[in-house]
């Protein structure tokens, strides 16, 4: 006792050791079963592969206890898997063992045939068989499966049961199958650990029954499906105690061995989907009760089927509603975003009207500006062109005043000392059309100091054979006059005409005359006199 004592409390301290890191990790370890998950289909393949190579090697077999072996170890290889192929080859080996007329391999298959029952929740029929086989005589293999399988079933029982006195009941007398069992189960032997593990665990001693799976853990070359049981049984546990991180993980690692051994008859994803629900994780949940229960349907566990109907509709109408709420989360959301957009589009055309008002108004004001400059540079123009001939108006006018005067003196004079034809001869010599020629020419003086490319300017818009060859000693023609005074702004040919002493259609021919030699449309031609250019032709 002392050195069992010894075993369980190293074990119990190496094994906490081991896994204490992975504790913290839950979510790193739900990411590893997810994995597993989705490569089931491969260990079940490689499940099916050992299966055939058992069912080929039948057909070579002809000995009846090598195929009552065959058909063993074929049930060994379904009991966990599918319950209709593991009850087909129980009742193969009874029908073989009853052959060959062996008693120990009838109560051994007819065990196995008990076991398919207990497997699909068949109570009432695993107790009949079980019931029915006498192993007073039997050998000590035989009977410690029989009381580890009678065990498992009062265990089973009271699960399915869950009420009072049935479940105590139960209990109670699967605790005594397992005490029978130990007394035949080698001394720290996997069996006996797994068998002491249950034993306590159906105590309610948990720490105690956690040690004796730890221990079973520790043993060497057990299998998957072995481990599979301790860890199941463990999270159990630890779920129980209140520890869900722990539970957690046990059942996790339950769940992988289960998916590695091709287990379909199992309770670690079903009892990990309960803790992921309490713990509020309802889509994963709901996707490994789902699983759970396609495991159980390709059984055909019955009982398995009732428990996950149980909890199933629940963690679906979570799930469901977690979906409906998320659905009105995402519909809230897409109409906060469409009001949203719609915001953003109406700011966004408000905006776009603004920046067009903007963008015309930009327009309107660069149009009034080069209006503005347009007319600015006309008033430049027209304050030269005005104090330029202002400057040569006084000029002139003070010369004509200064002739005058000469004039005057010299008539009044004669009239005084009444030289009447004197003053007729001086009158006489006095020629107006001399003065109309002075005036002319000063005029054309200025024009070409205001319009220095007048003449160069006019010549482009006529043929190179009708341009006007200019002499400025001569000055300007009377068609150059005329055209020269349309540039200083006099457009009316009665005005022309009086400055000019010619009559309005004298003018009026120059006019059209001139406009039909040259290459420009006749109505555009006097705009484009009106494009030449003074000296300064912008404004500073």
């Amino acid at each position: 006792m002392k050195r069992l004592l010894i075993i369980f409390f190293f074990s119990y301290f190496y094994f906490g050791y081991m896994f204490s890191a992975d504790f913290e990790n839950i979510g790193q370890s739900l990411k590893e079963l997810d994995k597993y998950i989705e490569q089931k289909d491969h260990y079940v393949q490689l499940k099916e592969k050992k299966i055939a190579i058992l069912k080929q090697s039948l057909l070579s077999q002809s000995d009846d206890r090598e195929k009552l072996e065959t058909y063993s170890t074929l049930f060994d290889e379904y009991k966990s898997y599918k319950y209709d192929s593991a009850y087909v080859y129980a009742h193969r080996c009874l029908h073989v063992a009853t052959l060959i007329s062996d008693p120990e391999k009838v109560m051994a298959a007819k065990g196995l045939i008990a076991f398919c029952y207990l497997s699909s929740g068949l109570f009432k029929e695993a107790s009949d068989i079980m019931n029915s086989i006498d192993v007073k005589n039997a050998s000590e293999a035989i009977k410690k499966e029989y009381y580890a399988q009678l065990a498992r079933l009062y265990y089973d029982m009271a699960d399915y049961n869950n009420g009072e006195p049935f479940s105590s009941e139960y209990i109670r007398v699967g605790i005594q199958y397992c005490d029978s069992a130990i007394t035949y189960l080698p001394i720290e032997s996997p069996k006996m650990w797994n068998t002491v593990g249950l034993k306590r665990m159906q105590q309610r001693n948990f720490p105690a029954a956690i040690e004796a799976f730890q221990t079973l853990l520790h043993s060497p070359n057990i299998d998957d499906h072995t481990a599979a049981i301790a860890t199941s049984s463990m999270g159990f546990m630890y779920g129980s105690m209140g520890d869900g991180q722990k539970g957690m993980y046990y059942l996790i690692q339950a769940a992988i061995y289960d998916i590695k051994s091709a287990t379909k008859e199992a309770v670690a994803l079903q009892n990990l989907a309960n803790l992921l629900y309490e713990a509020g994780d309802v889509t994963r949940a709901n996707r490994y009760v789902r699983i759970a229960m396609e495991d159980a349907n390709f059984y055909n566990a019955r009982h398995r089927k009732i428990q996950i109907s149980a909890i199933l509709p629940i963690i679906e109408r979570e799930h469901l509603q977690m979906v409906e709420n998320q659905r009105n989360n995402l519909i809230i959301f897409a109409a906060v975003v469409s009001l949203m957009f719609i915001l953003v589009l109406v700011s966004t055309i408000i905006i776009y009207k603004q920046v067009k008002k903007l963008r015309r108004a930009k327009r309107t004001i660069q149009s009034q500006n080069k209006s503005l400059q347009s007319t600015n540079s006309k008033l430049i123009e027209a304050n030269e062109i005005k104090d330029e001939y202002v400057v040569q108006s006084l000029y002139g006018k003070s010369e004509y005043i200064d002739r005058l005067e000469s004039l005057y003196k010299t008539i009044n004079r004669k009239v005084k000392a009444r030289q009447f034809d004197d003053i007729h001869s001086y009158l006489k010599e006095s020629d107006l059309k001399k003065e109309r020629e002075n005036m002319y020419s000063s005029f054309d003086q200025t024009f070409l100091r205001l319009f220095p490319d007048f003449i160069e300017e006019y010549n482009r818009l006529f043929k190179p054979e009708d341009v006007i060859s200019f002499d400025l000693n001569k000055g300007l023609t009377p068609e150059l006059r005329i055209f020269a005074l349309i540039r200083l702004g006099i457009h009316e040919s009665e005005r022309i005409a009086r400055f000019l002493d010619y009559s309005v259609n004298t003018i009026n021919t120059y006019k059209t005359k001139v406009k039909n030699k040259s290459i420009i449309p006749n109505e555009q031609f006097e705009q484009k006199i009106m494009e030449i250019k003074t000296v300064r032709t912008t404004p500073q």
